[in-house]
């Protein structure tokens, strides 16, 4: 397909757009109700984003509506991790997050055209993720100014860039693929999230009690 990595682009940035206007929608609605509920409703869109999923073999629209799903499941999922931190986010970061995993996104998307890294697509593709895993890991621990919230849109796209480099010759086929990149994507940032709130004070933090809107304020940690 010549336009795959055209629509995967466009496919990658809608999506995160969608991640983003969830993560508005958490802070701004579900705050008010407990720190985990935010996981919860993200792990309940991700099922029915499996349940709709399986309609896929009667028309495509229900692979890019399990798409939307497990997109909003992942905004939800990552802002559990912000509400339990107490860290409320501004519109920069959410620019920042999606122009860096963008262009992450676009400038494999280049690398892949040349013939060298044609060849070897499989170990640039992992030499890739492995330097912006650790990269931005990095980043996100030793510097204050930065969010975090790139290091979770990055682990999102790196599904995308294995999609590229997937075989797909039908818009159909391109359909599906994006539908598994995006319960992949879930499956990875859940993991991220709960691995960090499992740690120290989030043990003793499960009491399901609500949480005062008002009390969140930007710390950078």
């Amino acid at each position: 397909m010549s336009y795959k990595r055209l629509v995967i682009g466009g496919v990658a940035c809608i999506g995160l757009i969608i991640i983003s206007l969830s993560i508005v929608f958490g802070f701004k609605y579900l705050v008010g109700h407990n720190k985990w509920i935010g996981l919860v409703i993200g792990i309940l869109l991700m099922i029915v984003g499996i349940l709709i999923y399986q309609l896929g073999k009667m028309h495509t629209f229900f692979y890019w509506l399990a798409f939307v799903f497990n997109m909003m499941g992942i905004g939800l999922s990552i802002t559990a991790y912000y509400v339990f931190k107490a860290f409320d986010l501004a519109r920069e970061d959410f620019l920042t997050a999606i122009f860096v995993s963008m262009s992450l996104l676009i400038g494999f998307g280049v690398i892949t055209f040349i013939p060298f890294f044609k060849r070897h697509l499989k170990w640039v593709i992992s030499i890739v993720i492995f330097i912006s895993f650790i990269t931005s890991l990095i980043l996100w621990l030793s510097v204050d100014t930065f969010t975090g919230l790139s290091f979770y849109y990055l682990n999102v796209i790196y599904f995308f860039m294995v999609g590229i480099i997937a075989s797909t010759d039908s818009f159909k086929g391109l359909s599906k693929e994006m539908a598994w990149v995006s319960f992949g994507a879930f499956f990875l940032v859940s993991i991220i999230v709960l691995i960090i709130l499992s740690e120290g004070e989030a043990l003793s933090g499960m009491d399901f009690g609500p949480i005062d809107g008002a009390s969140l304020k930007k710390r950078r940690k």
